[in-house]
């Protein structure tokens, strides 16, 4: 990779001084000693080194390296993430005070207790459900059809209708129901100041995204909910111990900003950066020319990480980087390839947690760190991401439609698929919209949804809202077909009744930047009873205004194709109490043993192996029944075992 070329072609050939004028104390007056030191760190390390992190989804475990996130960073990557990612979006709604909620949020803060014991870095995100708990939501309808909240904060304002220096009526049910779940995550965060713990906050994240609530009334108002966050925790409440963020959706949401002495640090959400470098210098420069170069820049979210050495190179260090969780299907680690991770990871210019340098012995300064030497260049590594080729199971038997993505880099995969343009069933009073969907990118999701176009006079084109769909995942997408808009505004009583009554083109509509593999899709429904197509006889379907987009339909037993069919052999075996696994290829690998509960209780290896065959014995182990798990580079397999 050519970082040089890259650079021009960004604009960006005049190297970006990242450090400039960067405080070296937190904005917070009487931040704890601590927060202090966090900052500092932070602010130190700044356009030198970046902090590698990975966030939970599944907190399992009230140790951080026991985590499954965690403990797979560690399998991929030989090492701990110095920060780890936390989650509020069970600590407030009209859940949370069920009993799994409640155990998942002090897990989360027990676990961040020992992560700050070990000289790592908490950083928490607020998923904030409706204040009001009417609904344990947190998205809009735009964001989730089928479960959303209509929560609107304004009505806490004197002027509901207010567009600039919104104030807050102290005496309204929703400015009280807000302060209530505000006091909540307050007192959460006191209670790790208690124990001596600080930690990173990004509240209202995404700002101008629509679809959470709080990102759907504008600037002002968002400003003002920001504010009354940290005010309250911090000059009410007395939280002192926190480093906090403000995330814009974009780089150009400068109407959105809650004012600089609120906020440490400006993070940005990053996904399908899949050269791990043109998004990343792109987003650092616009941030600098619309925020200017006095706060640090941090990626709040991200799937393939930012590059060190491409980000050296363009003088646009990130303060730290946090891929979204492994578990709970997320497979976002996936996104990084093993040569790419290893040579982050192994950069002195990443800070793992084992190279912390404990928050009992760091020293406050106001000197940056010394130049690092990266060790190695991203153009020679290999970066390829191999996708593989699969088919459903049940092609002998059943029809799918076959759409190949072959985008890119920067490059977006974009097609109107007419699915169905003849003997169109009227549509009038159609309800819902359901179709299969098997995903076969195993390193990315895809979001795409349905669109109608009437017939003569009108020729007037309207869709609902869409469908995402996990990397690597099948499921059956369902569609509420009363969010069917036309030129933005959703279509009601006799306007959608006549609408829909007079379809011409029925079209799946995708929109996939930097999507590259095949997805299917089956059996198009409306109501569970009136079939749109489910592609089981030979058909010829067009693209329209399509780019980087290839379809097929796959009848029953087509002979076009011979289907590989996914297995996954064990390599794992066990004989007495002796196990046995043979590793395809080096690289890194984890043999633990878990009780029937699911808890490890033991870890028999972790570090590199060469290609070979490999024995461990389990005989130490006190007598009982046991899940052993081998995972690494090649291999994943476990295999229940009895100790006699």
């Amino acid at each position: 990779m050519d970082i040089q070329k890259i650079l021009v072609s960004l604009g960006l050939a005049t190297a970006i001084s990242a450090s400039a004028a960067i405080s070296y104390t937190p904005v917070t007056e009487g931040a704890t000693e601590g927060a202090q030191k966090l900052y500092n760190f932070l602010a130190t390390n700044y356009g030198v080194r970046t902090v590698s992190g990975v966030m939970t989804g599944d907190v399992n475990d009230a140790t951080v390296k026991g985590l499954v996130d965690v403990d797979t960073f560690n399998i991929r990557t030989g090492k701990y993430p110095a920060l780890v990612g936390f989650d509020f979006l069970f600590a407030t709604g009209v859940k949370a005070s069920d009993s799994w909620y409640k155990s998942y949020t002090q897990k989360a803060l027990d676990a961040a207790k020992d992560l700050w014991s070990q000289g790592g870095i908490p950083a928490f995100t607020w998923h904030w459900k409706d204040p009001s708990d009417q609904i344990d939501a947190f998205y809009t309808k735009s964001g989730n059809a089928s479960e959303f909240t209509d929560f609107d904060f304004t009505q806490g304002f004197a002027d509901p209708a207010c567009t600039a220096n919104c104030t807050w009526n102290k005496e309204s049910e929703t400015y009280k129901q807000i302060l209530s779940d505000i006091d909540e995550i307050a007192d959460m965060f006191l209670g790790l100041q208690e124990a001596g713990v600080a930690a990173i906050f990004r509240p209202l994240h995404e700002a101008s995204g629509a679809w959470f609530w709080w990102g759907t009334k504008g600037g002002a108002a968002f400003q003002a909910l920001y504010n009354l966050i940290y005010d309250e925790m911090v000059s009410v409440k007395g939280v002192k111990n926190l480093v906090w963020v403000w995330n814009p959706e974009y780089t150009k949401d400068t109407d959105w900003n809650p004012g600089a002495t609120k906020y440490d640090v400006i993070s940005l959400d990053i996904y399908e950066a899949w050269d791990y470098t043109s998004k990343y210098t792109k987003a650092y420069a616009e941030l600098t020319t619309n925020f200017g170069s006095d706060k640090m820049f941090a990626v709040s979210e991200n799937g393939s990480i930012p590059d060190i050495s491409a980000m050296t190179a363009a003088k646009t260090t990130w303060s730290w980087w946090m891929p979204w969780y492994q578990s709970w299907s997320g497979k976002f680690l996936d996104q990084t390839v093993e040569s790419v991770w290893k040579a982050n990871m192994e950069s002195p210019c990443t800070i793992s947690l084992e190279s912390m340098p404990g928050w009992d012995k760091y020293t406050i300064s106001t000197t940056p760190v010394a130049a690092c030497e990266v060790g190695y260049e991203l153009g020679k590594l290999d970066t390829a991401r191999k996708i593989e080729e699969v088919f459903p199971g049940d092609l002998a038997t059943n029809g799918w439609l076959q759409v190949k993505f072959s985008a890119s880099g920067e490059d977006t995969a974009k097609g109107n698929v007419v699915v169905l343009d003849k003997n169109i069933p009227d549509l009038s009073t159609a309800k819902k919209l359901t179709m299969k969907v098997y995903n076969t990118n195993s390193m990315s999701g895809i979001w795409f949804t349905v669109a109608f176009l009437t017939g003569a006079p009108d020729w007037a084109w309207a869709q609902p809202d869409g469908c995402w769909i996990n990397a690597g995942d099948s499921t059956t997408c369902e569609i509420d077909l009363s969010t069917t808009a036309k030129d933005q505004v959703v279509l009601e009583g006799d306007d959608y009744t006549n609408f829909m009554g007079n379809i011409s083109k029925v079209y799946l509509e995708v929109f996939a930047a930097g999507f590259n593999g095949t997805v299917y899709y089956d059996d198009i429904m409306v109501d569970g009873t009136t079939l749109i197509n489910d592609f089981n006889t030979a058909q010829k379907i067009k693209v329209e205004q399509g780019s980087l987009v290839e379809v097929n339909v796959l009848p029953p037993g087509s002979s076009a194709i011979e289907p590989k069919v996914a297995t996954t052999a064990s390599k794992l075996s066990v004989s007495g109490n002796v196990i046995s696994f043979a590793a395809a290829k080096s690289g890194i690998v984890a043999v633990d043993v878990f009780g029937m509960n699911g808890k490890r209780v033991a870890t028999l290896y972790r570090g590199n192996l060469a290609a070979g065959n490999y024995s461990f014995s389990l005989e130490n182990m006190p007598k009982g029944r046991y899940i052993v798990r081998v995972k690494g580079t090649g291999i994943t397999a476990t295999q229940p075992v009895l100790v006699k």
